[in-house]
């Protein structure tokens, strides 16, 4: 992949699209790839700002290290990845810290019409706390 995507709900959505429109091998390439160095991985291909960019490579090294197995698990898998990112209400907005979730949700079903179903989800929020 070569093209870069806005770091948006719309932007991962239309980034999932394509990764899970490929042949399993060559998704399984994207899958080895953010599991190997989610850092890397974020920068080919979303589009950041240079503050953003610093940002990521701040981040804890543990909260990296889960982003990337789970990132990795749920491509592989072509489970749905998505991204919930609150907008800062101004430039200044940047400065009073940002909050990292990721949020992984596995339900499990029973109908009698449908047997036993497992569903499982990883959401991404970027947030911002309220002062």
């Amino acid at each position: 992949m070569s093209r870069s995507f806005p770091l948006t709900t719309a932007g991962v959505q239309d980034l999932m699209n394509e990764l899970y429109a490929l042949p399993q091998p060559e998704l399984q390439l994207e899958a080895d790839a953010i599991g190997a160095d989610f850092r890397l991985w974020i920068k080919k291909h979303f589009e950041l700002s240079e503050t953003q960019i610093q940002y990521l490579d701040g981040i804890d090294q543990r909260w990296i290290n889960t982003a990337a197995e789970e990132s990795k698990y749920f491509l592989e898998n072509r489970l749905p990845i998505g991204l919930y990112k609150e907008q800062a209400i101004s430039l200044n907005e940047e400065d009073r810290g940002k909050l990292l979730d990721l949020d992984k949700k596995s339900i499990s079903s029973y109908s009698g019409n449908n047997g036993y179903e497992v569903s499982e989800k990883l959401i991404y929020t970027i947030s911002y706390p309220v002062l």
